[in-house]
């Protein structure tokens, strides 16, 4: 069964966010992942906590975990502490 991080994030560092996407990127389809979804979100109820998200699917739970466990993963986050303010949450 498929596995999905759901990310949400805004912005305080656009060049550190570049960083680590550009790191982030290849590692996550190292894992298989794929970005299904990204960009401004639009909020239908409540307040938002985030600007922007992006949805990751992987194979299952287990690989979602690799990669987010992962060194090559590990090493983007300074640049994704720099970069974002995010929440990343498992569904699946």
């Amino acid at each position: 069964m498929s596995a999905y991080v759901v990310v949400e994030l805004t912005v305080k560092d656009p060049q550190a966010k570049d960083r680590y996407s550009a790191a982030a990127g290849p590692v996550v389809k190292q894992f298989g992942g794929e970005f299904i979804a990204g960009g401004a979100w639009d909020v239908l109820t409540g307040e938002p906590a985030f600007t922007s998200g992006a949805i990751i699917r992987f194979a299952d739970r287990d690989t979602a975990i690799a990669w987010y466990e992962s060194p090559g993963y590990r090493a983007t986050l300074a640049d994704r502490s720099t970069g974002i303010d995010c929440r990343f949450r498992l569904l699946g």
